[in-house]
């Protein structure tokens, strides 16, 4: 992961500057070294320094955006997010039921490193800041948490099992009791056949990272991603038409999202609905073709042909996903601090508008959507 990273580069800082390049070759071609400031954030290893004598040459994720605008690199007009320092970070996680590039009036909720907070692209909190402490939690290694957007309600499971309801304003956590809310009670994967499913929940039961922003949830396991659908199964008292309904409450059918466009890179995060983030890069979830309605006799077929008795199918055709490089962002990796669903937010807390980064693969009436998957 990236803070493994940025280890090696201030351990070879006293090496040689061979050594040096010969340890980041090994280690990640395409990630860029960070060096801690004084505050114990980062900044990158390329000048930030805004001013008419870099114009030329964007050497910066700002720049670049500044350069596309003509406006002069000492002339931002991008605001700073005020009060992110020592909170947000690579690993901080927003909700991502709203764009809060224009949702001005409703706050984001946050989790960092124990602690929950409300924030605000657009205005200043009751404490002068764009980010807020709202709640202390009761521990740090998260392997998932879901709240409503206005975090009145939801809740909160930890890798050592701990699970807790969250409900507010004001702020409480209760305990759950997890024999009876369990995160998974059961998830399955098909069989060979494609048709018969097979028990894997232990295998998500200890996953490292699991992420709620809609369907599918989004489990990462070591060097592999799971696309998460709630499962249901075939009513045969229906024969004019395909019914499917709920197999129970927390079922699961899994199937791996595509991982061959990242080669050899290490899946480390997802932000948004659908942007993955990689040891090197970043790449954006989007569907490889034109997904099916739900309705569509087609998509719910086995591979045999015959109607499949589990949904969604084998086969699954109207979610069929796949990954597209994000390459201005990964250009500049070392410049993201984190993403939100309207921003960017680089190393210097500036906040650079998502819609501005994120164009390739779209046309003049369509953006990218922070809280979906466009169609290729």
């Amino acid at each position: 992961m990236r803070s493994n990273s940025r280890k090696k580069f201030c351990f070879c800082v006293y090496k040689i500057v061979l050594y040096a390049i010969l340890v980041s070759a090994v280690f990640c071609g395409c990630s860029k070294g960070k060096k801690p400031t004084s505050d114990g954030a980062t900044s990158s290893n390329k000048s930030n320094i805004q001013n008419a004598a870099t114009e030329a040459e964007p050497v910066a994720l700002e720049q670049v955006l500044l350069k596309n605008r003509g406006i002069p690199f000492d002339q931002s007009d991008y605001k700073k997010f005020i009060g992110g320092e020592n909170i947000i970070n690579e690993y901080t996680e927003f909700d991502c039921y709203l764009d809060h590039s224009y949702s001005k009036a409703i706050n984001d909720i946050v989790v960092s490193d124990g602690k929950l907070y409300q924030a605000n692209f657009n205005s200043a909190l009751a404490n002068g800041k764009n980010i807020q402490e709202i709640g202390v939690l009761p521990g740090k290694d998260i392997l998932y948490w879901h709240l409503t957007y206005d975090g009145e309600m939801g809740s909160i499971y930890f890798k050592n099992g701990s699970a807790y309801k969250i409900s507010g304003p004001p702020f409480t956590i209760t305990p759950l009791d997890k024999t009876k809310y369990r995160l998974f009670n059961k998830v399955y994967r098909y069989a060979a056949d494609g048709k018969t499913l097979e028990d894997h929940t232990e295998e998500y039961l200890s996953t490292d990272k699991i992420y709620d922003f809609g369907i599918p949830m989004m489990a990462f396991t070591g060097n592999k991603v799971s696309l998460l659908f709630s499962g249901k199964y075939l009513d045969k008292g229906t024969p004019e038409w395909n019914w499917y309904r709920d197999m129970g409450q927390r079922e699961y059918i899994a199937f791996d999202l595509d991982l061959s466009t990242i080669g050899n890179e290490t899946p480390v995060r997802l932000f948004n609905k659908n942007i993955l983030m990689t040891n090197c890069a970043f790449y954006e979830i989007v569907y490889a073709s034109k997904p099916l309605d739900d309705n569509d006799n087609e998509v719910q077929l086995a591979p045999d042909g015959s109607v499949s008795p589990y949904y969604p199918t084998a086969t699954h055709p109207n979610c069929n996903l796949t990954l597209r490089k994000i390459t201005l962002l990964s250009n500049y990796y070392s410049d993201v601090r984190n993403i939100s669903t309207g921003y960017v937010i680089t190393d210097d807390y500036t906040m650079l508008p998502i819609a501005e980064i994120i164009t390739d693969g779209y046309g003049k009436y369509t953006k990218y959507d922070p809280c979906g998957f466009c169609w290729e």
